[in-house]
């Protein structure tokens, strides 16, 4: 992809579906129109917000899949490790609208969940109104700023046969506002809340499985990292950032969890030593919807990264309870 990020935008595919191959590769800025023709009941789509503060995170999922549509919110409270989910489901794709490109509204739609993403000049108003969630009425509006000078992780891969996916990863999105769930009220940190945003567009195979882990720090300190959907490919997801600005990761991220307990540490690194981390997890969030033979089963850890990144000019860099998440999804869809 050209690194122009004033150039028009790069169809993602041709009339007939196919991938076009000047989309292939990544982009430290969104470059490609994600339109997905034809390919019906095939295409996946969705938004994933995940809300990272000192006290509490946040994990919103807006999905469409032909077949279905998928909205889900999950709270937690770090302090209390009180936690509270729900899920809806809609036949094709009903009551959900997403966009072909990364930074325009989106929106699922459902008596019982309502998500709602209001995209305007430099900044997006993010809500969620939910009469009953683990018993109680839940009510977001949370503020997610959009720095111009923040860069992103932009990747198009293509799988074997005729597949092919889309991402567009932003970390480190200075967050603000509120969270009332019940008669309790959440507030953001100034400095310390941020947001990430998974936007996905593409054509899977039927079965998938792969891991994501990110974080963000203060100071624009970031990371991405991913395994499993993008390895066969050549290309890479993976990626720091330093004071906001992206340095990408040729090199594989082993993201490996002892085999002691479901909330035992994980081990991340490179073997170039540019990434050397623990990820210790605060709290378990499984889900797994599921119509018929198809499901996408997903286990998403909160808690903190520690360790040591190596910067640009080799210089290390401490993370130090950097707030994040690490997930695990096995796919039939």
């Amino acid at each position: 992809m050209n690194s122009l990020s004033s150039m028009p935008l790069q169809p993602l595919c041709d009339a007939r579906g196919h991938l076009l191959p000047a989309a292939i590769g990544w982009s430290p800025r969104p470059q490609v129109h994600c339109a997905l023709p034809r390919n019906l009941f095939r295409r996946k789509r969705w938004n994933h917000w995940c809300i990272t503060t000192p006290r509490w995170m946040l994990s919103l999922t807006l999905a469409d899949l032909d077949y279905l549509s998928y909205g889900g919110a999950y709270f937690l409270d770090l302090d209390s490790g009180h936690a509270v989910a729900h899920r809806q489901l809609r036949a094709f794709g009903r009551g959900c609208e997403l966009p072909d490109t990364v930074l325009e509204s989106h929106e699922f739609h459902h008596p019982h969940l309502h998500l709602k993403a209001d995209a305007q000049p430099g900044r997006l108003r993010l809500t969620v109104a939910a009469p009953d969630i683990g018993g109680q009425p839940l009510h977001v509006a949370l503020d997610i700023q959009r720095p111009a000078h923040l860069d992103s992780v932009n990747l198009v891969v293509p799988f074997a046969g005729n597949g092919f996916h889309a991402t567009s990863r932003h970390l480190g999105l200075p967050a603000s506002g509120s969270v009332q769930l019940g008669q309790r009220q959440y507030s953001c940190e100034l400095g310390q809340s941020f947001a990430s945003l998974d936007f996905g567009r593409g054509v899977w195979p039927f079965h998938t499985r792969w891991k994501r882990a990110a974080f963000a720090a203060p100071g624009g300190i970031a990371g991405n990292f991913g395994s499993g959907w993008a390895d066969a490919s050549g290309l890479s997801e993976n990626a720091l950032w330093f004071g906001g600005e992206l340095m990408h990761l040729d090199c594989p991220v082993s993201i490996e969890q002892a085999p002691h307990s479901p909330l035992a540490p994980w081990q991340l690194s490179t073997a170039d030593e540019r990434v050397a981390l623990t990820f210790t997890p605060r709290q378990l969030h499984q889900a797994r919807p599921q119509l018929g033979p198809f499901y996408a089963g997903t286990s998403q850890w909160f808690g903190h990264f520690d360790g040591i990144l190596r910067g640009p000019d080799g210089e290390r860099v401490p993370v130090r309870k950097a707030l994040g998440w690490l997930g695990s999804t096995n796919a039939r869809w």
